[in-house]
């Protein structure tokens, strides 16, 4: 199988590589098309394809030979490209991420990470995001994200001819796999960003130019049951919800791991 692997946090973003070397571990043959700056928040934003470019980029020495471009487009333009541009040969997969963060709730529609997987179950692929829970100074455990999309990988074939689908995983932030309580197949929650971020002005009164402040206000979280995407994770569970970009479609039940 040839998976492309992409992301909305950029090339450089370590997530991104680490979920290569997961992805190939498991005998995958896995090519790298991504975005060459930062690109998170742009859902499935399709900018002008005139004047963009494609280079080659050297993967980390653990993943030598692995194709690998930056692209200086969308999240969701890489995977166009990577489809359409004949650059890679004819790919068998999307899979997206590790993202900096949680993309649960009303998340997933503002995310750059699940919109490059939902434009590959539009292409007609199986299609999977990654995301892992952020906590502020504390180091990002990679590698347990990693382990998750490793275990998670054979799901990909599980929804193969389904109407268009993306598995939407969420993975707390964990310092070990061993750690991860178990799999859950989640629904969204009802968590809407914009309930929690103040805005501040600088002056405080509108003029020609003021600063803005934007402060996530983590003290009024409510909580979550734990059948959502959100719940879940903050009990200590991976979260795998499927996405659907077309209204109707039938119920899929997905067989998850049943240990870490």
């Amino acid at each position: 199988m040839h998976v492309l692997v992409t992301n909305d946090d950029g090339i450089d973003s370590p997530g991104l590589w680490a979920l290569a070397g997961a992805i190939r571990a498991t005998g995958a043959q896995v090519s790298v098309v991504a975005p060459a700056e930062e690109q998170s928040a742009m859902s499935m934003a399709l900018p002008p394809l005139t004047n963009r470019e494609l280079r080659a980029i050297i993967p980390p020495p653990e993943l030598d030979g692995m194709l690998a471009f930056a692209h200086n487009g969308s999240p969701v333009s890489c995977v166009t490209v990577a489809i359409r541009s004949g650059v890679l040969p004819p790919i068998d997969a999307v899979v997206a991420g590790i993202n900096r963060g949680l993309n649960s709730g009303t998340n997933v529609m503002l995310s750059g990470t699940v919109g490059a997987a939902m434009i590959g179950a539009l292409w007609g692929y199986p299609a999977m995001a990654v995301s892992l829970q952020y906590r502020g100074p504390e180091p990002m455990p990679w590698s347990t994200a990693a382990y998750v999309a490793q275990r998670l990988f054979p799901l990909l074939e599980q929804i193969r001819g389904h109407e268009p689908l993306v598995l939407n995983v969420n993975v707390p932030h964990l310092p070990s796999p061993s750690d991860i309580r178990g799999f859950r197949q989640t629904r969204l929650s009802e968590f809407f960003f914009g309930h929690y971020v103040d805005i501040d002005l600088h002056p405080p009164a509108p003029v020609e130019r003021t600063q803005i402040t934007f402060r996530f206000a983590r003290e009024r979280l409510p909580t979550f049951a734990i059948d959502t995407d959100d719940g879940a994770v903050l009990a200590g569970y991976v979260s795998v919800t499927p996405l659907r970009p077309m209204i109707d479609g039938s119920p899929i039940r997905l067989e998850l791991p049943e240990q870490v």
